[in-house]
């Protein structure tokens, strides 16, 4: 890949996604701050929602720092249907925002629908056109019932198109193989990692206290934070049942797990049939303050709340990237993490974090003892997880290697 100084030429670069905020994931993380990063280095940026998420997020507009727009509606539920007749559709519409604003590469996060309908766009007018997945778009787990691609119609169109980016980004080594069985050369992929604000994490100063307190996280013990939506790939019932493990060899002393995301309250029946409901705190989604006069993300109160635990006990099963993982570090505290795909590439084991096997409440649990038992093993990965995120998962890193990225395909 090439390189070009940020000095030189600046790009107009589109950004299309799918779903946006308000919803909060991995995706809208990375597309958020990539769109951030590159308005700070000079780029023009304008960033494309499905028209929910456009309308849903209302007046905030104005605190992203970009322009959102709109894409045509109806494009998830009525390209499979109406394809050639909507693309028709959509690329006047494309072809208009082509004119207003010269792009020079356009961005799709997810295969589908972003990258189908960009790809009709961008194919037949030789416009560069660079891919990143996001998990559900390219993975496939039936265990769980995971991914877009047991519906034929949706997986058509990704084949179709697919094959057809100038590049194709995989968060992970672990996704290559996701890329490869829909049609992607290896020659067109290229390894760029999520991304994190380092220096907001490490400039957020918290009352630990005050924190636990208004969460109703007890004072006294040592609390894993785990954050995601709880979708059965997340595995989020594997650490409920460590803990009951832990209570079962009577290792679990001061173990404390806290849980926050889209439906964590269903965690509950869990917790107390296996009594251990004492020892989990449940915490719906975090949002956006509505003090921050910028829109970013992770939101205030969840930076705060990972400075204010222990350490992150993140069981999954399946991930493209383990957002989590990096954020944990970055707040400086632990990490447990999983061998799945898309968790054990954030993690050298023993080294800046520990890895149970994925499935296994057992060795998470043996993985939990081990920790709480050593001041000196918390401090040691603290520490090099900290330093893992700013050599290599900063966006001062990862947003320079989107920008080479988009010079090699522009110069």
């Amino acid at each position: 890949m090439t390189t070009a100084s940020s000095s030189e030429r600046k790009l107009s670069v589109a950004i299309v996604i799918s779903s946006f905020f308000p919803n909060v994931g991995g995706a809208q993380v990375t597309a958020h701050n990539l769109a951030r990063h590159l308005k700070q280095s000079g780029h023009q940026v304008v960033m494309f929602s499905s028209w929910s998420s456009w309308r849903q997020i209302g007046d905030r507009k104005e605190e992203l720092g970009y322009p959102l727009l709109p894409t045509f509606p109806g494009q998830q539920r009525l390209m499979p249907t109406f394809g050639k007749a909507y693309q028709f559709v959509q690329n006047r519409y494309f072809a208009w925002m082509q004119r207003k604003y010269k792009f020079d590469v356009w961005q799709s996060f997810g295969t589908y629908p972003s990258a189908v309908s960009v790809g009709g766009f961008t194919v037949p007018r030789n416009i560069p056109h660079v891919m990143r997945t996001v998990g559900y778009d390219i993975q496939k787990d039936p265990e769980v019932g995971y991914g877009y691609r047991f519906d034929p119609k949706i997986e058509s169109l990704i084949q179709t198109w697919s094959p057809r980016v100038s590049k194709a980004i995989a968060l992970s080594e672990s996704v290559k193989p996701d890329l490869r069985g829909v049609g992607v050369a290896d020659h067109q992929m290229e390894i760029i990692p999520c991304g994190v604000d380092q220096p907001r994490f490490e400039s957020t100063v918290v009352d630990r206290d005050a924190i636990r307190n208004k969460y109703g996280i007890p004072l006294d013990k040592f609390a894993y934070i785990s954050v995601g939506r709880n979708h059965p790939k997340k595995g989020f019932p594997i650490l409920v049942e460590a803990l009951a493990e832990m209570k079962r060899a009577g290792t679990i002393g001061n173990a404390h797990a806290v849980f926050v995301g889209l439906r964590m309250s269903d965690l509950l029946p869990h917790a107390k049939e296996l009594g251990v409901a004492d020892h989990v705190t449940l915490i719906e989604e975090l949002g956006h303050d509505s003090n921050d006069r910028e829109y970013r993300i992770p939101s205030a109160p969840l930076v705060e709340l990972y400075k204010s635990v222990d350490a992150c006990a993140f069981p999954s099963l399946i991930e493209t990237f383990a957002m989590i993982n990096i954020e944990a570090m970055a707040a400086g505290i632990p990490v447990i993490s999983t061998d799945a795909p898309g968790c054990i590439e954030t993690i050298n084991d023993g080294i800046d974090g520990l890895i149970a096997k994925a499935g296994d409440p057992i060795d998470l649990a043996r993985k939990m003892e081990q920790l709480q038992s050593s001041k000196d093993l918390q401090a040691k990965l603290s520490a090099a997880g900290q330093e893992s995120v700013r050599n290599s998962f900063s966006w001062d890193v990862v947003g320079r290697q989107f920008e080479d990225l988009y010079f090699s395909l522009t110069d």
